[in-house]
């Protein structure tokens, strides 16, 4: 080949990689790169045309085609390669092989982030000094997994101390850090939207971005005066948690019908919780006259309590049996076997469609039925229920001698319409109130069933609880003769097989 065809292919090959080096640096494409892209173009061209048949004679030798058959290889495999790595960046899918889903949002997160209208940003405010990098990788870490959701969804990370303006406008003024999310440019208002996430977690970031769709909260009311449980009390008796819960989402508010019955207009839900006391008469009617409205009913009813509502219960085709539900499996420290385990769960209902496995624990629980006389406009639904295993009594006694057995039903959902009535009500009533008290309101389903009841009862499918991932740890039981097997059997031996194995190959391939 003569010099100028060596030189021009060379040139060629400069200009080609100017070309590809520049649009890296520019990230994209510019008009003046056709320039050096021509030039190279041009003089591959004239060196072809040039010393075409010395070309042609070269690529027609044996060792040419051996070598290119190589070369063909190598650039086929580093074309597979560009071409995974530019899909991995460009058409990021990331797969989450864990079992609890601990690297993947729930379905109910991405269709909280996949329906946001403006863009969201995942603000961590931290100061310096008392920078945490393990909790800073912790928010990095679930951030990405809306991020990838959804490209509405940014993380912006300040230092708190370097902007104090941040720090005033969203009042950030103790801890080491705290997690907001942040609206800009909300459609029909002048000012930002902001809202604090209270914890680290799948569940509360995506409660508060549920909340950013809301205009306004939901009213929940508790009905008061029957000796029901205290919404302003505190401690392991009380359902604190359990009204905790609820005012992140909900406007919870007292509810006093026998000063006046009748269920307020902006009730989007009653809550009868553990009444002791009789409710009166008027106070009932107000009860079905709110569920002829199209009202929504959580009734949380307990066996050993007066409170006359199971004629209210047989009005929506569920008959309260005010009898005594036992598990011997479930024993109570200084009281004995008086709880009961829910352990089947309606696959229909939207309370309890979602749950795959554990129990709920009920104190002192009734069973429920469906009544002999229901309407055939109502639909029920058994949500709750027992296994074979508990018994069912007419009270607490050792000497007791009705014992049903199991299973028995212990939550139940009435959907329809009553006589009179324009519109569909909705009712969960549930044989026990002291499974949200604060002791046992943590324990296994007990939290997602009274949370998911409300959410269901009030039209929020959305608020549905996620639960908290939590990685769960697989151990490896091994006696010491097992372990010595392994060692001798194959953890030592492997490595020594292959290293003579290898040593072998290379000697044959040296000798032929």
């Amino acid at each position: 080949m003569s010099k100028i065809s060596k030189a021009s292919l060379l040139f060629s090959g400069l200009f080609a990689v100017a070309v590809v080096v520049i649009r890296l640096i520019l990230g994209g494409w510019a008009p003046l790169m056709w320039i050096p892209l021509g030039l190279s173009l041009a003089l591959f061209v004239f060196a072809v045309a040039r010393d075409w048949r010395l070309m042609l004679e070269f690529l027609t030798l044996r060792t040419t085609k051996h070598g290119m058959n190589m070369g063909a290889l190598i650039l086929t495999m580093l074309t597979f390669l560009v071409a995974v790595n530019f899909l991995a960046v460009s058409r990021e899918k990331k797969w989450d092989w864990t079992s609890e889903g601990l690297n993947s949002l729930s379905e109910q997160s991405v269709k909280a982030v996949e329906n946001l209208k403006v863009d969201t940003d995942i603000v961590l405010l931290y100061r310096k000094a008392e920078n945490d990098e393990t909790t800073r990788r912790q928010i990095t870490d679930v951030a990405s997994l809306y991020m990838n959701a959804s490209p509405k969804v940014h993380l912006k990370v300040y230092n708190a101390l370097e902007r104090p303006d941040l720090a005033q406008k969203y009042e950030y003024t103790a801890g080491p850090f705290a997690l907001y999310l942040v609206q800009n440019g909300v459609p029909g208002t002048s000012a930002d939207r902001h809202m604090k996430v209270d914890q680290i977690s799948e569940e509360e970031i995506t409660r508060t971005f549920l909340r950013f769709a809301r205009e306004k909260k939901k009213i929940v009311y508790f009905i008061a005066g029957h000796d029901e449980h205290d919404l302003t009390l505190t401690g392991q008796d009380s359902i604190s948690q359990f009204k905790a819960d609820l005012e992140v989402s909900y406007e919870v508010k007292k509810l006093e019908l026998f000063k006046d019955p009748k269920v307020p207009e902006d009730a989007d839900l009653v809550v009868v919780a553990g009444p002791r006391g009789t409710y009166l008469a008027p106070e009932i009617e107000a009860l079905r006259n709110f569920a002829k409205r199209g009202g929504h009913l959580l009734l949380m009813l307990d066996p050993d309590a007066k409170h006359g509502l199971a004629g209210v219960t047989k009005t929506f085709g569920i008959e309260y049996q005010n009898n005594y539900v036992l598990d011997p499996r479930a024993e109570i420290p200084g009281a004995g076997n008086i709880a009961a385990l829910g352990t089947d769960f309606s696959k229909t209902s939207d309370a309890t469609k979602s749950f795959r496995s554990g129990f709920t624990v009920f104190l002192i629980a009734s069973g429920l039925k469906k009544a002999p006389d229901a309407g055939q406009n109502i639909a029920l639904d058994e949500i709750v229920r027992t296994d074979e295993r508990p018994i069912a009594t007419d009270r607490l006694a050792m000497d007791t001698t009705v014992r049903v057995p199991g299973p028995h039903t212990l939550g139940m959902q009435a959907k329809g319409m009553l006589e009179g009535s324009e519109k569909e009500f909705n009712v969960i009533v549930l044989g026990d109130s002291d499974f949200v008290r604060d002791n046992l309101y943590e324990n296994n389903l007990n939290r997602d069933l009274a949370m998911n009841a409300v959410a269901t009862l009030a039209n929020d499918a959305d608020l549905v609880t996620i639960r908290p991932k939590a990685p769960k740890g697989t151990k490896l039981a091994m006696t010491d003769t097992q372990t010595m097997v392994f060692l001798l059997g194959f953890l030592i031996p492997l490595p020594i097989i292959m290293f003579f194995t290898s040593g072998v190959l290379w000697w044959r391939r040296k000798s032929a």
